[in-house]
């Protein structure tokens, strides 16, 4: 659905600007439009991939395009929900933090607004995306990408493929997340139930393997790696 609606608004956006330039378009051979199609559903499934939930809105904060991460978070109604077809705060003192910042993307200007809870807080950062491109555009005309907060530091399969790519046991796998965590030696050991002595002897069989000098540098290049998501099944909210 949310497909549909954004390339719908695109056009509409388009023949606006340049009727003619649309119009031309519209004449072009039936390949054009199967590439674009496919284009559009390449994009789509990039998107899937990326680790950040993204959500592209109009200015009433409708819902035109919201990747797989982003359906899940919608999906549990923790900090944000889908409230008819349009973004909203799960808690609805909030909402007013949302459209205060899709006013401030009317203005082209970016903004942060974090929602919280007992058991957390996620961030929400609101971009115009279309500013540049319709330097004329009416304010009721501007689209905002909205950017959610990573609530891990890295997905797991991600640290399991890094560990089978540098050797590691599938203990010494266990503790890269407890090291992306920054826990202490102490730490990591009471959370694993096992010596200080026996994670001290699996941190330096982690850095051997992986050539780090130091458990900082290893959280550095954790942190830094790509994601790889578990596949999913290709659904579109509705």
């Amino acid at each position: 659905m949310y497909d549909a609606q954004f390339n719908n608004y695109a056009d509409n956006v388009v023949e606006q600007a340049s009727p003619s330039v649309h119009r031309e378009a519209s004449v072009a051979p039936a390949s054009h439009a199967t590439n674009r199609a496919l284009h559009a559903e390449l994009l789509v499934s990039m998107l899937d991939e990326i680790d950040y939930g993204l959500v592209v809105l109009d200015a009433d904060g409708q819902i035109l395009l919201a990747n797989h991460p982003a359906r899940l978070e919608l999906g549990a109604e923790r900090h944000v929900r889908q409230r008819g077809d349009r973004l909203a705060a799960s808690a609805a003192r909030y909402n007013a933090k949302i459209e205060l910042a899709l006013d401030e993307v009317g203005q082209g200007r970016r903004s942060l607004v974090t929602l919280s809870d007992r058991e957390g807080e996620l961030a929400l950062s609101f971009v115009p995306l279309n500013a540049s491109a319709y330097p004329v555009m009416r304010k009721s005309e501007a689209l905002a990408l909205v950017v959610f907060g990573k609530r891990t530091g890295c997905e797991a399969l991600t640290l399991q493929q890094y560990g089978r790519l540098h050797g590691l046991t599938g203990a010494e796998q266990a503790l890269l997340p407890a090291i992306i965590r920054g826990l202490s030696v102490d730490a990591i050991a009471r959370e694993q139930c096992v010596a200080v002595s026996t994670v001290r002897t699996q941190l330096g069989s982690i850095r051997g393997k992986t050539g780090v000098d130091s458990l900082r540098t290893l959280m550095a290049r954790l942190n830094n790696l790509p994601p790889i998501r578990p596949a999913f099944k290709q659904t579109r909210a509705h």
